[in-house]
């Protein structure tokens, strides 16, 4: 199980050269880095769009469980189970409320959905089975969902900080 205690412990790794596993810290590490180089006029968008793309990853399911020989083999296949015509389908990501006023907030999000992605990784693993795409949208509508409500937060951070 993830949690948040787990997650803060990861946030020093982000942008660390060989350091493996901080997925979920690095969530938090690049919110926090945009907003310091966005107050500065110093390239904060680098940051927020390593966040967009960690937190995509964080509810792909075979990103939250062990790289076994079930997850070498089907992780390429999972991970682009909707890349076609998912422009044509935006409509089925569900997005729903999320609100984030803080690192420890946040880092309760984060750990709600990498436990829920994990649970779906071990049901695929223990049914040797892909990702619907049913599940693929309603695995993406999580990542949407934080991430709307990431911006809403730097926004309103960045807002209160001028």
């Amino acid at each position: 199980m993830i949690t948040s205690e787990m997650i803060l412990t990861q946030v020093d790794k982000y942008n660390k050269i060989e350091t493996h596993g901080h997925l979920y810290g690095a969530i938090i590490a690049s919110v926090r880095d945009y907003l310091k180089k966005k107050g500065s006029g110093r390239y904060g968008e680098y940051h927020l769009s390593f966040c967009a793309h960690y937190v995509g990853d964080l509810s792909q399911p075979l990103h939250n469980i062990e790289y076994n020989a079930f997850n070498q083999a089907r992780h390429k296949d999972i991970d682009g189970i909707v890349d076609d015509g998912i422009l044509d389908h935006l409509d089925k990501i569900k997005v729903y409320p999320i609100r984030i006023d803080s690192d420890d907030a946040l880092a309760k999000e984060i750990a709600r959905i990498a436990n829920q992605a994990m649970a779906l990784g071990y049901k695929l693993e223990d049914e040797n089975r892909l990702l619907t795409k049913e599940e693929a949208y309603q695995q993406l509508g999580h990542s949407a969902s934080l991430f709307r409500a990431i911006l809403q937060h730097v926004a309103g951070t960045a807002k209160g900080a001028e």
